[in-house]
């Protein structure tokens, strides 16, 4: 049985600068905890003339990002280094659809300019990897027949939606309008909105982020009507006169909202909240939206009273207690306003497209440069920042995958299926090139076994940070000899399947996921090809140390586990501009130390 911690760098240099001396003091606090393994995320080279430089660092959020590479280079070269010098193996981690971020700076705010150049409806996005600046074809693209034009397009009637048909004290005199151009400090249109309420039946099913349903398809719901609208903004919010009381209109905000024109057509449109993965939460009065970014699944209660963002949200981060803020990664709190873009993505923000030669061409460069950095072997994982979307299924239709559809399957409508087909096999072959690139230097190849989303009947959450329509061919991988070692991970996307802030867990449980038969096969399968198998653990979730703690000893007694991994070191212990040491976070390093060094001198 091996421990081990994953350290995700962009998120260390977030609090403090790192020299030689604290990555240094990274690699001997790890060691400590009695682990000998270190997994390590690799994002691109840092010269200025490399064909796959990364520039995560350079992002505006990425606070000591610049000082910390002018003292490093390129991290992971310095990692390989500082663990091998405290006796650690190191194994660099790929995430190969890692293009960027899926959050966006408003169009009209001064951030925007600190972006990508490539937008998305509503936004700059925040970080796009220089080959997708200069390929932005080459990300997930849309299918044509959806459509995406807002040209000239004017709201005359919106729709809002109850998840049930009881009451509400909400009416179309409660309703207030803001409109803007550029999704920046909207302004309150001076009207009354003036309608309707019926109870209606529902078109169509409603599920939740965790994919519980709030509304079935035939079942009675009440309907807001607001009609004889002449609104041509092309981002408008929606709020309410209550300022007290306990709202009672509640839904997804995706169930929630519907426009249409003149001619009673429904306009396709993008939703946002206060939620954003990064500088949240929002207030679209002093700041902008984040639309479109995955948030439309989380119910939100329209007649709840909002008073707004106190501060700068870009401060979202600062307590030391990750617990104390509700609203991390956008959760907590939410309601009082829903935002409407006209239009939608006609590509996810930055997720290259597997299909094309140039991608992979990108992504065995990568392999090649953490082979020449000196890891000890080399991890895949597919989960990444650039995926986010309220509806990951309408991406990846992009024309190579088409006609190499309509060339194994015949003319006419491409099939969701055929076409995960045909790029589960492009993956594939970059999976069985990286991994004789692996062998070919005395290296082990590793996967991640995303247990979370490889499998049928999605629930939005579990395929959130997943590209959709492509068949990850697990299975395929590993009768066919091309793992060498497996990574086990259970939980949803940053740990999202219990709330941050309650400090209790229901869904994520351990005892709960090893029972799940994903899990249970993906083990077996493992099992019948004597691959070892590392479980991946979030130590900053919903889970208590205590319980966090109890789980490395279930799975120490667990024999179908080699490794147990600690995600991330973040959480375990940060740097601090004001100091030469790292700051240990909540007693988690002392823990991790006293329970396996109770569990391996049994």
């Amino acid at each position: 049985m091996q421990l081990s911690v994953t350290v995700d760098f962009p998120d260390d240099i977030c609090k403090g600068p790192f020299d030689h001396a604290k990555l240094e003091a990274m690699m001997r606090a790890i060691r400590e905890t009695g682990a000998t393994r270190v997994y390590w995320l690799y994002y691109g080279g840092v010269a200025a003339g490399d064909p796959g430089r990364g520039n995560i660092w350079e992002a505006h959020w990425a606070t000591y990002g610049p000082q910390t590479i002018a003292t490093l280079g390129e991290p992971l070269r310095a990692a390989v280094k500082a663990a091998h010098a405290q006796g650690l193996e190191i194994i660099g981690v790929l995430k190969p659809y890692n293009g960027g971020l899926s959050g966006s700076y408003p169009l009209g705010s001064p951030d925007a300019k600190t972006g990508s150049r490539l937008t998305k409806i509503g936004g700059n996005i925040q970080q796009v990897i220089p080959f997708l600046e200069e390929h932005p074809e080459m990300r997930l693209q849309r299918r044509l027949e959806d459509g995406v034009s807002v040209s000239g397009a004017t709201i005359a009637e919106i729709r809002l939606t109850k998840a049930d048909a009881g009451e509400t004290r909400l009416r179309p005199e409660h309703l207030r309008l803001w409109v803007s151009e550029d999704n920046f400090q909207y302004r309150l249109l001076p009207l009354v909105p003036t309608g309707s309420v019926s109870v209606e039946k529902a078109a169509r099913e409603v599920r939740d982020y965790h994919g519980n349903v709030l509304t079935r398809a035939g079942e009675p719901v009440r309907v807001i009507r607001l009609t004889g609208l002449d609104v041509r903004s092309r981002f408008v919010v929606i709020t309410t006169t209550w300022s007290e009381g306990d709202g009672d209109f509640r839904n997804t905000p995706l169930g929630l909202v519907e426009v249409r024109n003149a001619h009673g057509q429904p306009l396709e449109c993008v939703v946002a909240t206060h939620a954003a993965a990064w500088i949240q939460p929002r207030d679209f009065r002093t700041y902008g939206l984040d639309y479109d970014l995955g948030f439309g699944h989380w119910p939100v209660t329209l007649d709840a009273p909002w008073a707004g963002v106190q501060g700068d949200p870009r401060q979202a981060f600062s307590g030391e207690d990750e617990f104390s803020n509700h609203t991390l990664f956008g959760r907590g709190p939410a309601g009082g306003f829903v935002g409407i873009a006209l239009g939608k993505n006609a590509s996810l923000p930055a997720v290259p497209c597997e299909a094309y030669p140039e991608v992979r061409a990108l992504w065995c460069g990568w392999v090649t440069a953490m082979l020449d950095a000196g890891v000890d072997g080399l991890n895949l994982r597919i989960s990444a920042h650039g995926c986010m979307s309220d509806e990951p299924e309408a991406y990846g239709w992009n024309p190579p995958v088409l006609q190499a559809c309509r060339e194994r399957f015949g003319p006419g409508p491409v099939d969701p299926a055929q076409l995960a087909k045909v790029r589960g096999d492009h993956y594939t072959a970059f999976l069985r090139e990286a991994a004789m690139l692996v062998r070919a230097r005395g290296r082990k190849l590793h996967v991640h076994l995303h247990a979370e989303a490889f499998r049928r009947d999605l629930t939005f959450g579990q395929q959130n940070g997943m590209p959709a329509n492509i068949e990850f061919q697990w299975r395929r991988w590993m009768e066919e000899g091309w793992v060498d070692e497996a990574y086990l991970r259970t939980s949803w996307f940053e740990a999202a399947e219990d709330p941050l802030g309650t400090k209790h867990t229901g869904r994520s449980q351990l005892a709960r996921m090893l029972a799940d038969p994903v899990v249970e096969e993906m083990l077996g399968v493992a099992r019948q090809r004597s691959i070892p198998v590392t479980l991946n653990r979030y130590i900053g979730r919903a889970a208590g140390l205590a319980e966090y703690l109890d789980d490395l000893s279930l799975i120490a007694r667990d024999g179908r586990f080699a490794g147990f991994d600690v995600y991330e070191f973040f959480d375990l212990a940060q740097a601090d501009p004001q100091r030469l040491e790292l700051t240990p976070r909540h007693g988690r390093l002392v823990g991790l130390r006293q329970r396996w060094t109770e569990l391996t001198s049994r």
